[in-house]
């Protein structure tokens, strides 16, 4: 009797829920259907993701990786014992011991066809020496580095066709939005096949570390060795790449990073056909509109981006773009924020020949910009940024290379016109400066309480510190909007 109730009301439930679906469409011709839906039932009928799980777990694979660093001859834990038994490493000697050692790391991909293609990130497969694939079955395979994008956080890696082998596709033409039903399947700690679950918590955030995609916020757990798995929506299509987490202790706190799967697609197809992404560039400082620079300007909407500053003997000042120009429309799409214009600008091949419209002295104009090449490698390392003995004093005693902040770090790391401090542009993994917290894009604002603004500043507070005799110093740092404490180890 009481199954046969819970059956009729579950099936009243199903009706009145299809009955409102059927009254919200109803509503308006031209209004988009409402994409309510049961969740996934098992075969009793009981609501469970399993039958989801079992049809995409098979595509989602371990990435094992091996690589060389540096680092020193003995853990942390027996130096202090053999400073002691045997004296300083000065007075010791080992001829056959050069500092290096191999590190193993694991993190997480899946197949994206028959051929053999699998999709992680680039920070988990970057600089290794050896790449290895495990199955869903447990086998493990040899795999190569097909091509790899820094900017976006993704690569491509090539294993034999394997026999049967289940794969995922990207989801396209899907509406995410806030509140809809993720699930992310990947390789936390080591555990292979860990399916968590949860909803989309934002979309279209400002993005940490480049200017080439709005990340997915997710709430699913994320942990270390999540990288590079795939989300999916409830039809089981990847809606995303997991790629970071927002965390202030190295463990999920519920704030998971996925890259878009509409960036994905399109970065991915480059790597499998060219080993690389090529990007167009126009070669302009690119500067938000606010509501005081439009009054400023005279003009009756916030629409558009406005040029900072066009840079010497780019494809922008050979097409006549000038400072003050306000970029509406690039070939058709509207452009409104500086990361749109980035991302529009990207979507392009160098080479290819654009229209810009601009509004300058309150008319418009279309300007023919042939676009150049952007050489990621050198903006992303900062090379041109003078380097000097205090950054290479910072790198090797505590892991972290910093610059002054300029314009062109600013566009790129996206930091807010009104934060001064310095940039970190390079962390050395397992360094102080990694357990710190800090990461490429950070700004560092204060040391022990006192703003800095230069290398110098940086590194003599840390030597003053170091020579007062402190285990560690307190920094201020920057995150996107987000301001934090972290304790920088001299030891």
């Amino acid at each position: 009797m009481v199954e046969r109730k819970m059956k009729s009301f579950r099936s009243g439930l199903l009706a009145a829920s299809a009955v409102i679906v059927s009254l919200g469409a109803a509503t308006s011709v031209n209004a988009q259907a409402p994409r309510l839906m049961a969740p996934p039932v098992a075969v009793d009928g009981t609501p469970s993701l399993a039958p989801l799980v079992e049809r995409v777990s098979p595509a989602v694979v371990s990435v094992l990786v091996e690589r060389e660093v540096q680092s020193s001859p003995l853990p942390s834990q027996f130096e202090e014992f053999f400073n002691f038994r045997f004296g300083p490493p000065e007075r010791r000697s080992d001829p056959f011991d050069d500092g290096s050692r191999r590190m193993q790391a694991e993190g997480s991909g899946f197949f994206i066809d028959d051929d053999g293609h699998i999709v992680t990130n680039n920070h988990v497969v970057a600089d290794a020496d050896k790449v290895r694939v495990r199955l869903a079955n447990g086998d493990e395979v040899d795999a190569e580095i097909v091509g790899a994008d820094p900017l976006t956080d993704l690569a491509v890696l090539k294993v034999e066709e394997q026999k049967d082998q289940a794969y995922v596709e990207f989801a396209e033409g899907v509406n995410l939005r806030v509140g809809d039903y993720v699930v992310a399947v990947g390789n936390p700690y080591g555990l292979g096949g860990t399916v968590t679950s949860g909803i989309v918590s934002a979309i279209g955030g400002q993005n940490r570390e480049n200017q080439y995609l709005d990340f997915i916020q997710i709430d699913a757990p994320i942990n270390r060795g999540n990288s590079g798995g795939p989300t999916f929506d409830l039809k089981g299509r990847v809606v995303g790449v997991n790629t970071a987490i927002f965390s202030p202790n190295g463990g999920s706190v519920g704030i998971g990073f996925a890259i878009p799967a509409k960036v994905a697609s399109e970065t991915v197809s480059q790597l499998i056909a060219n080993g690389s992404v090529t990007r167009g560039w126009l070669g302009i400082q690119l500067q938000e509109l606010t509501t005081e620079l439009a009054a400023a300007l005279e003009l009756k909407s916030r629409n558009g981006v406005l040029v900072g500053e066009v840079l010497d003997g780019t494809p922008a000042a050979k097409a006549g773009l000038e400072d003050g120009d306000l970029i509406t429309d690039v070939s058709g799409e509207k452009v409104d924020t500086p990361n749109e214009l980035s991302r529009r600008v990207a979507s392009f091949a160098p080479g290819d020949k654009v229209k810009v419209k601009v509004v300058r002295d309150g008319r418009e104009k279309v300007i023919n910009v042939t676009l150049g090449l952007r050489d990621d490698s050198t903006l992303a390392d900062n090379d041109n940024a003078p380097q000097s003995d205090d950054s290479d004093t910072l790198s090797s005693d505590v892991g972290v290379r910093v610059s002054e902040l300029n314009d062109t770090l600013r566009q790129q790391f996206r930091v807010p016109d009104d934060v001064e401090g310095v940039i970190v542009t390079g962390v050395r993994p397992g360094s102080p400066a990694e357990d710190a917290g800090l990461r490429p894009g950070a700004v560092i604002l204060q040391v022990e309480g006192e703003d800095v603004r230069t290398r110098r500043q940086l590194s003599d507070k840390i030597d003053n510190a170091r020579e007062s005799g402190k285990e560690a110093v307190l920094m201020r740092m920057q995150f996107g909007a987000n301001r934090q404490f972290g304790a920088l180890s001299l030891e």
